[in-house]
């Protein structure tokens, strides 16, 4: 189905050995706590330390399709630079008035001041071993967490705004756009390139919400403002100093084309999107009742049901048949019986080609029926774009559970329908809506609780 779980923009970017994107790498079945370096075509140069391969949390976002669990290990910075690159299959000669995009998952454990240090950890390059960088990328810590930043060329970022957590996965997504070609003004500083952290939407981003921009003109000198390139081959990862970031990313994908728009098909093949309304996970009795809902699908073949504990890992404890492909809501059910234990539940959607993509998680708590009625604060909060509702049920009844705006209009219904007594945990997808302050509550029998909550983006 390349399932795009929710109505976020990378829902469609599944597995790109099918859809022949001009580079991609999921780094399946690369071999643990080994240099990537030597594998699968990457190579090293430079003496500074090389990136690992590990699949011990791989990195997931929802409906951005990684492709399997392995996933690359950025590890503690060194003053030595070196650089692990692989070159594109047919490196891209053409490159006047042409676009790339490129994206990947991003986790970072811990990002230094990089302000004075300069040191940028991502790039596109020219292909084979040459040294000739663009479309740079950088972070540098900012309060409690971290900020993106981008550059042509220069090693001098302008940087973003938004604080980003550690040790949350991101979507990063960055265009560059080749102009006309000259080493001298106003030539030599036209191109343009745009950084965006979990865009949203099905379509191209718009470069008006970029979250930074390495603007024309300025002095950031163009990708081929030193002279013609022979191509642009190379995705490469930079140990630059001090200043790269400590942590992981996984699933490249760079697409190409004589436009943005061109680019962005080949970078996003365009398959059929898939909304999940909802999922939903209700502890009654012992057992655990998950529940969720498709309003369309493509080649689905169906659903892994993976839970973990608190000190485990996922695995799979069933499977639910799909609908192959429609365009119709589809619902869907699953029991885990005699639950002894807290546990946390995912859905792995699976295409008929083998291609899969992991919903949120949702987590319950064993538990006898609820006595009370209640609602518990959403988690996390801040959020973006996706949050989980938890609320309490002692009697059965037909239960609202709605997002209002601080002028007190509806801007989403969660839960509309009879649920028996019991504990539920809802997980809000809030992709379709702006920043800012919301309301949400969950009404049952003459009852109703509300709280607030704020989306950050």
């Amino acid at each position: 189905m390349k399932n795009y779980f929710l109505s976020i923009l990378f829902l469609l970017l599944a597995s790109a050995s099918n859809f022949g994107q001009t580079f991609s790498d999921d780094f399946t079945g690369l071999t643990v706590a080994t240099n990537l370096a030597g594998q699968s075509n990457w190579i090293k140069g430079g003496s500074g330390p090389d990136v690992t391969i590990d699949n011990t949390t791989p990195l997931t976002y929802e409906g951005y399709s990684s492709g399997g669990a392995e996933y690359v290990v950025m590890g503690t910075p060194t003053g030595t630079s070196s650089r692990v690159y692989k070159t594109f299959a047919t490196p891209v000669t053409s490159l006047v008035n042409t676009t790339f995009y490129y994206s990947f998952l991003l986790n970072v454990s811990s990002a230094a001041d990089n302000v004075s240090t300069k040191n940028y950890f991502m790039s596109l390059g020219v292909s084979g071993a040459s040294t000739s960088y663009g479309a740079k990328l950088f972070t540098t810590a900012n309060g409690a967490g971290y900020s993106m930043g981008l550059s042509k060329t220069t090693n001098t970022a302008v940087y973003g705004t938004t604080v980003l957590e550690f040790n949350k996965t991101y979507v990063i997504v960055v265009r560059y756009t080749f102009n006309a070609t000259g080493t001298v003004a106003p030539e030599k500083y036209d191109d343009e390139a745009y950084l965006w952290v979990n865009p949203q939407g099905a379509t191209e981003p718009l470069t008006s919400t970029a979250e930074c921009t390495a603007v024309v003109a300025g002095t950031d000198t163009d990708f081929d403002g030193y002279g013609a390139l022979a191509d642009v081959g190379n995705f490469v990862w930079h140990n630059r100093g001090l200043g790269n970031p400590v942590g992981a990313f996984d699933a490249l994908r760079v697409g190409y084309g004589a436009s943005s728009a061109d680019a962005w098909t080949d970078l996003n093949p365009g398959a059929l999107p898939v909304e999940m309304a909802t999922f939903s996970a209700n502890s009654v009795n012992g057992d655990v009742e998950l529940v969720w809902q498709t309003a369309t699908e493509k080649n689905n073949n169906g659903f892994n049901i993976e839970r973990k504990s608190a000190s485990g890992e996922f695995v799979k404890i069933g499977f639910v048949k799909g609908n192959g492909t429609t365009s119709e809501l589809s619902s869907y059910s699953f029991t885990d019986k005699n639950v002894k234990e807290n546990y946390s539940y995912r859905l792995k959607q699976i295409d008929f080609d083998g291609t899969f993509a992991y919903s949120n998680i949702v987590n319950v708590s064993a538990s006898t029926l609820p006595t009370t009625f209640a609602m518990a604060q959403n988690f996390p909060n801040p959020f973006n774009p996706s949050t989980s509702i938890s609320y309490s049920l002692p009697q059965p009844g037909v239960v609202t559970l709605i997002i209002f705006n601080t002028l007190g209009q509806k801007v989403k219904e969660v839960v509309n329908g009879f649920q028996e007594a019991g504990s539920y945990t809802v997980s809000l997808n809030a992709s379709d809506l702006s920043s800012g302050n919301y309301i949400y509550n969950v009404s049952v029998n003459g009852q109703s609780i509300s709280k607030k909550m704020l989306l950050l983006k």
